[in-house]
């Protein structure tokens, strides 16, 4: 079961890559650093602590069938669901063919290089399409068995540089995390409208605050972490 958080109510968020390194220092002083497993997002969402009484009633019930960290929720920055010169989306975009442009690219690549930096290209954009630092680039696809369509597995990666398509609709941008290719497939649709990633409740992640005399929260926050799944 996938749920997802409730549309209003969050007042301020921190969404940023969590990386599990340690230093390993080498004979001579020089410090080396060695990776523990892959780089997640890690989220914390702090919620108003004014809500009508319909929404604090959506949020209490959402923590609940949380159950904890048993069930996944689809996570994302709800400051950036757009790229940034883009924040009503792909209306009136048009790819180079002249077809409208639904925020998917037709096809992606990515290439790591001798420092271990991942450029990201997409394919069939709307030329001239300029994304900037701190713009997503969102994964979805089915995982095995599940229906067509379902893009039940969701990924995502953050560009720290801009980036423009080319007069043939090619994007090439720097992106931290890299894509991680041992889990999302190489036929997993690239998109800019809505991305996100699968995520669980942190031990302890779910806090949410006293009830006033309205009936209403006094806030709360809700902390998780990226659930990286085929």
């Amino acid at each position: 079961m996938i749920l997802t958080m409730p549309g209003r109510g969050v007042a301020a968020s921190d969404f940023e890559i969590d990386r599990n390194d340690a230093l390993a220092p080498e004979r001579g002083g020089r410090l080396g650093s060695v990776s523990l497993g892959e780089p997640l997002w890690h989220a914390k969402y702090e919620l108003s602590r004014s809500m009508s009484l319909d929404l604090s009633d959506e949020w209490r019930a959402f923590a609940a069938r949380l159950r904890g960290p048993q069930r996944v929720l689809v996570g994302q920055d709800r400051t950036r669901r757009y790229p940034r010169n883009y924040p009503d989306g792909f209306a009136k975009a048009t790819r180079v063919a002249g077809t409208p442009f639904d925020g998917a690219a037709a096809s992606w690549s990515q290439a790591i290089n001798s420092d271990l930096e991942a450029t990201l290209t997409l394919n069939d954009l709307p030329a001239g399409l300029r994304l900037e630092r701190g713009d997503y680039v969102g994964f979805r696809w089915d995982a095995a068995g599940s229906p067509a369509g379902t893009h039940d597995r969701l990924a995502m990666v953050r560009l720290v540089s801009p980036a423009m398509a080319n007069a043939a609709g090619t994007l090439d941008a720097l992106v931290e995390m890299p894509v991680p290719t041992l889990v999302v497939p190489a036929g997993a649709e690239a998109h800019l409208d809505n991305p996100a990633c699968l995520m669980k409740v942190v031990q302890g992640g779910v806090k949410l605050g006293d009830i006033d005399t309205l009936g209403t929260l006094t806030g709360g926050t809700i902390e998780a972490m990226q659930d990286l799944r085929p």
